[in-house]
C-alpha cells in the first residue's frame, strides 16, 4: 500500500509553523552568511568568522600630528559555529492514510517544537553576548536600554522579553504601543516602547538573588580578570562571595565602562555577564576586547585602554539586590547573524525542503516497506548568534510579587 505522505506539502507547513516561532533568530538579524565571499567572513568548516572591523583614533585641536596619533588598524574576530536541530518521528502506513489534517497533526507540533528547540539553544549560545545591562523595576530597564541603543546607531532596535515582563509591567497599568506586523512575524508581539520593538520570548532564563548572595555582592571585592589569548571566555574573580550567582546575573566593575560601535567611552559601565551559575566566586563571561582602537568593548574613565591589572581590588557598582529577575535582549537590527542552510544531502531517502522567513528545514523519509513504517526526518542548521555585543543590551526587570496571585 502507498503510503500519503505528500513532503513537499508538509514541509512547506513545516517552514510556516517554524518561521512563526523563531522570531528570535530572524527578526532584525543579518543574513551575513549568504555570500561566502563576502570580504568580512572566514570560512573554517562549521565555525565561522565574522571580523569588527577597527577605526582610527580620533585627534583634534591640531594640525601637527606625531607618530603617537597614528593608530594600528586590527580586526576583532568573532567566531560561531553551526547549529543543528532536529526531529525524528515514525508513522505507520495505516495512520498516514487515515491522517488527513496535516496543518493541525503534523506541521504545528513539530514545526513549533523545531523551531523552539533552535530558539533555546540560540538564546542560551547568545547569553552574555552584551556589552551593556540595565536593571530596575517597571519600564526603567527597557527605557534605559533603548534610548542607549538608539544613542549609538539610527539602526532599528528589537527586544525580546519573558513574558513576566510585560505581566510586571501591566500589574502598574502601564503596555506598549500596538504596531501592525507582518502576519508570520506578528506572533508574539507586544508592540513598541522607546523606539523599540518588543516581542514576546520563552526561554530568556529568570535570575534569583538571594539576600544572602545579595549582602556578599554588596561587599565583593574583585581579585582578578583572567582571559587567555584567543580565548572565547573569560572568568571574572571575586573574593568574599561563596553563594551561587545564577547565570544571567550582570557585574559591574569599578572604572570599567561600556564603548560605542567606534571604540568611545559611554556613560555607563560595562556588564560582565554570569553565563553559567558561578560558584566560589569565579564568574565566567565572555571573552572581552581590551586593545583595538575602534573594536574595544571596555574602556577607562580618562579614555585608555583597560588592561587586566585595572581589575584588582576594585568593588563591583550597583550590586544587584534580592529578589526575582525576569531578563531580555534587546538589540540593533544587524546585531544578530542569522542563516540556515539551504541544501542536505540525504542520500537513498525521500528528499524536500522550504524556506519561510529564512527559516529553511529540511524533510528526509524512508520506508520500511517490511515493516510498513515511515520514518521522517526534519532539520534545521543555521547560524544565529549576536555577533556585535556593543550593539546589544541585557534587561532585568524585578518582580515585585513573585509567584502571589490574587483573584
Amino acid at each position: 500500500m502507498a503510503n500519503t505522505f505528500q513532503p513537499n506539502k508538509l514541509t512547506d507547513l513545516i517552514a510556516v509553523r517554524a518561521a512563526e516561532s523563531a522570531a528570535y533568530a530572524n527578526i532584525g538579524a543579518r543574513s551575513y552568511l549568504a555570500d561566502q565571499l563576502r570580504p568580512n567572513m572566514r570560512n573554517d568548516s562549521t565555525e565561522y568568522t565574522f571580523v569588527v572591523k577597527d577605526n582610527g583614533k580620533y585627534v583634534g585641536g591640531k594640525t601637527a600630528l606625531t607618530n603617537d596619533d597614528i593608530s594600528e588598524i586590527k580586526e576583532r574576530p568573532v567566531k560561531a559555529k553551526l547549529q543543528h536541530g532536529n526531529i525524528v518521528i515514525k508513522t505507520d502506513m495505516i495512520t498516514d492514510v487515515l491522517e488527513a489534517n496535516w496543518d493541525k497533526e503534523i506541521a504545528v507540533p513539530n514545526g513549533k517544537a523545531i523551531a523552539e528547540g533552535f530558539v533555546a539553544d540560540c538564546i542560551k549560545n547568545d547569553l552574555g553576548r552584551q556589552n551593556i545591562a540595565f536593571v530596575g523595576t517597571g519600564f526603567l530597564p527597557l527605557s534605559k536600554a533603548s534610548r542607549a541603543l538608539g544613542s549609538i546607531t539610527s539602526d532599528n532596535r528589537y527586544g525580546f522579553i519573558d513574558p513576566m515582563i510585560d505581566s510586571v509591567l501591566a500589574t502598574v497599568g502601564k503596555g506598549f504601543d500596538p504596531i501592525n506586523a507582518d502576519p508570520i512575524a506578528s506572533k508574539g508581539v507586544y508592540g513598541k516602547f522607546a523606539g523599540t520593538e518588543f516581542r514576546e520570548q520563552q526561554f530568556l532564563p529568570s535570575v534569583e538573588i538571594s539576600a544572602d548572595l545579595a549582602n556578599e555582592l554588596s561587599s565583593a571585592v574583585v581579585s582578578g580578570f583572567v582571559q587567555a589569548e584567543g580565548a572565547v571566555t573569560a572568568t571574572l574573580k571575586l573574593t568574599g562571595v561563596s553563594e551561587t550567582i545564577p547565570a544571567g546575573t550582570p557585574l559591574f566593575v569599578e572604572g570599567i565602562y561600556a564603548t560605542n560601535l567606534v571604540g568611545n567611552k559611554m556613560s555607563f559601565l560595562k556588564a560582565f555577564i554570569a553565563i553559567e551559575d558561578a560558584t566560589a566566586g569565579a564568574v565566567k563571561v565572555r571573552a572581552v576586547d581590551f586593545a583595538g582602537q575602534g573594536t574595544k568593548e571596555a574602556i577607562k574613565a580618562d579614555g585608555s585602554n583597560v588592561t587586566v591589572a585595572d581589575f584588582s581590588n576594585k568593588k563591583l557598582v550597583n550590586p544587584i539586590t534580592a529578589g526575582t529577575y525576569y531578563t531580555g535582549i534587546i538589540r540593533v537590527e544587524g546585531a544578530q547573524e542569522f542563516d540556515t542552510l539551504k541544501k542536505v544531502d540525504w542520500s537513498n531517502a525521500d528528499q524536500s525542503s522550504d524556506s519561510i522567513e529564512g527559516f529553511t528545514v529540511h524533510e528526509g523519509r524512508v520506508v520500511d516497506i517490511l515493516a510498513g513504517t515511515n520514518v521522517t526526518r526534519w532539520y534545521v542548521g543555521g547560524v544565529s548568534q549576536c555577533i556585535e555585543s556593543r550593539g546589544a543590551a541585557l534587561v532585568l526587570v524585578k518582580d515585585s510579587q513573585p509567584n502571589l496571585v490574587t483573584m
